[in-house]
């Protein structure tokens, strides 16, 4: 039996860009993660701290997109420290800010 072509259901979110947040202690491999899974290039990669013999540092506010998915945008976020409430406060404040935003700038995922 042959089978018919597919026609692809219409989408509401075809043009919607997801963003996520990537938060964990300092240190566990956060970037090195996501620089993997996603296959970043080069050029995204020297944006992205990643350090192998400290804890990398970033900048919570910029979202980096994936060369061939601009729909997709990262927020990475310093590591949680012992002690450190500082850090818990600025990511508690970025949900909270993306939260009130719309829906093309909230967060759509924290990891």
């Amino acid at each position: 039996m042959a089978s018919q072509p597919r026609n692809p259901l219409p989408s509401s979110v075809a043009n919607t860009k997801f963003r996520f947040l990537v938060v964990g202690r300092s240190g566990v491999g956060k970037s090195s993660l996501v620089s993997n899974i996603f296959n970043l290039s080069i050029n995204v990669r020297s944006e992205i701290d990643i350090a192998h013999d400290r804890a990398g540092k970033s900048d919570i506010r910029h979202g980096y997109t994936f060369h061939g998915n601009e729909r997709l945008i990262l927020h990475d976020s310093n590591g949680f420290e012992a002690g450190s409430q500082e850090q818990w406060e600025m990511v508690e404040e970025f949900i909270r800010e993306k939260a009130k935003s719309s829906s093309e700038d909230r967060l759509h995922a924290i990891w």
